[in-house]
């Protein structure tokens, strides 16, 4: 679909977003697969940050609600940005074996933080939430671990004006 120039910014991002957001989860459930390479890895966090870059063109129109959720896009950005940190370290250290064998242990360690942090991030629901947010439906709190909610305040009550004077 394409841009429409005819349309507010805000009709075409709530028509466009959503299937930006659907690319963006079928690549992430692709690269935490098992077999997922380096590369495959590296490829998913440049498609993280374009999908974390589009959205943020979108801040105007979307509000504070959309810093949550490029809150989460940026740790799983930073999540691999170590494996590829890891895998740069092996290619250019390789020749020692004692060092070889910390820098595996480094990468695997990396890939599995990002594993817990996608599955985080892709858990139940998460991909309707998205969809409904960037396409203009109510829009609902994004739950789950990776984001902090702060309660509502209690409101103090004040003691009468005379009470105080006295």
């Amino acid at each position: 679909m394409k841009w429409q120039i005819s349309q507010p910014a805000r009709t075409n991002a709530e028509l466009r977003l959503p299937r930006e957001a659907e690319k963006y989860f079928a690549a992430g459930r692709r690269a935490i697969k098992k077999r997922a390479s380096s590369k495959d890895l590296h490829r998913f966090r440049l498609a993280t940050k374009r999908f974390r870059y589009t959205l943020e063109i979108f801040r105007p129109i979307y509000g504070r609600a959309l810093e949550r959720r490029l809150k989460t896009l940026r740790a799983l950005q930073d999540a691999l940005g170590k494996i590829s940190d890891s895998q740069t370290l092996i290619d250019v250290l390789d020749g020692d074996p004692a060092l070889r064998k910390e820098l595996d242990q480094a990468l695997k360690k990396n890939v599995k933080q990002f594993r817990k942090e996608w599955t985080a991030f892709d858990s139940a629901g998460r991909l309707e939430e998205w969809k409904a947010y960037l396409g203009g439906e109510p829009r609902p709190a994004l739950a789950g671990p990776t984001l902090h909610h702060r309660a509502p305040r209690a409101r103090l009550k004040q003691p009468a004006r005379s009470a105080m004077l006295e």
